[in-house]
């Protein structure tokens, strides 16, 4: 494992690009088909519900902040139970990355390369992810310090020309789906934004360790969970929640609506651009995490030598997870059970056992 490598902002950006990540472009129509207008309410109830569950994480990973997730699994629950554990979490990865790979061939197949083969897509994003991979933590920390002034300067760009289209009366009626599609809709907001962010425990100890590392970390988190709020605010209030709901990417078509004195217009691209760069760090990381968990479980010296295995199976994977986008949105209301199982059950069973165990431990 590369120890100490990325520094405080470095992982301050990373936790931004992943919980934007590919919810930028589709969580603004999930909470909007479960809460409607409210739908902005649902992103702000996410957000401060997930925002605790970020918190926790971290100071999970501060128990043994030199060993990643699936060292501590060994740790705390022996060889058999931890390598269970681990199974289960290097699972989660491997379908995490597939799912991803799926959304942005999905998405590039119908809205852009509309006569490219899907296979092709995969293709090209599998080969984008096992270069950087191979390329070491290092260089992707460091090439997300480097796209990240584009990444702003697009992302507020989109905000601002979008500004003349802004219409705060379809907000109206305020809480008029009630409380429980609220919750319903925030259930979307903190599970695929926070809870997600499970895989940094397989990061965090290569982190270079300073006072301020929990202060940047949890300012990613905030800046993040504003940045998705606000996405689904904006979308509400441009086009509606009846279209925003039956729309998988309404932030897109939010983004088509720009036109400024009928000359500025037809620039979706800045948020096509910057869904497939926060979408690539997020896949990028959670295939890194596959890799370096696979490897620690298996006693390997370099997770290296497994990328270009897993980018096959990934390849394949990523057809035979949903065989197309209806049977996709039917699965989403379960996926959210994982994702809070990974963030919040199951470091909760191993810190319950930490505390039973703690003055019995032995960490190399």
């Amino acid at each position: 494992m590369e120890n100490r490598i990325i520094s405080t902002k470095q992982l301050a950006i990373l936790v931004i690009y992943f919980i934007i990540g590919d919810m930028l472009l589709i969580l603004p129509s999930l909470t909007a088909a479960a809460s409607k207008q409210d739908a902005w309410l649902s992103g702000g109830t996410g957000f401060l519900v997930g925002w605790p569950i970020a918190w926790l994480l971290f100071r999970f990973s501060r128990l043994f902040p030199k060993l990643t997730l699936v060292q501590y699994n060994r740790v705390l629950l022996g060889k058999w139970a931890g390598g269970f554990i681990t199974i289960f979490y290097l699972y989660y990865f491997l379908t995490s990355v597939s799912i991803l790979i799926r959304e942005v061939g999905d998405f590039l197949k119908t809205q852009i390369f509309t006569v490219t083969p899907l296979h092709a897509i995969h293709i090209m994003m599998i080969i984008l992810l096992v270069w950087g991979v191979k390329s070491g933590l290092e260089t992707i920390a460091r090439t997300s310090e480097t796209f990240f002034p584009l990444y702003l300067l697009l992302f507020f760009s989109l905000f601002i020309l979008l500004i003349p289209q802004v219409k705060f009366e379809k907000l109206h009626p305020f809480m008029g789906e009630g409380i429980l599609a609220i919750i319903h809709g925030s259930l979307y907001s903190s599970t695929f934004t926070f809870c997600e962010l499970c895989t940094f425990l397989m990061i965090f100890p290569q982190v270079i360790s300073k006072d301020h590392t929990q202060r940047d970390y949890l300012l990613g988190v905030t800046f993040g969970g504003i940045a998705i709020s606000s996405t689904i605010l904006l979308t509400i209030t441009v086009i509606g929640p009846n279209l925003a709901s039956i729309e998988l990417y309404a932030a897109y078509l939010t983004a088509q609506k720009i036109n400024i004195g009928n000359f500025v217009q037809r620039v979706e691209a800045i948020l096509a651009i910057n869904w497939i760069i926060s979408t690539y760090f997020k896949c990028i990381l959670d295939f890194y995490a596959l890799l370096l968990g696979t490897s620690q479980l298996l006693n390997l010296r370099d997770y290296r030598i497994l990328s270009v295995p897993a980018g096959f199976v990934i390849f394949g994977l990523a057809f035979a997870i949903t065989t197309n986008i209806v049977y996709f949105n039917s699965i989403v209301s379960y996926y959210i059970f994982w994702d809070a199982t990974c963030a919040l059950g199951i470091p909760l069973l191993l810190y319950f056992v930490y505390l039973v165990r703690k003055n019995k431990l032995i960490i190399e």
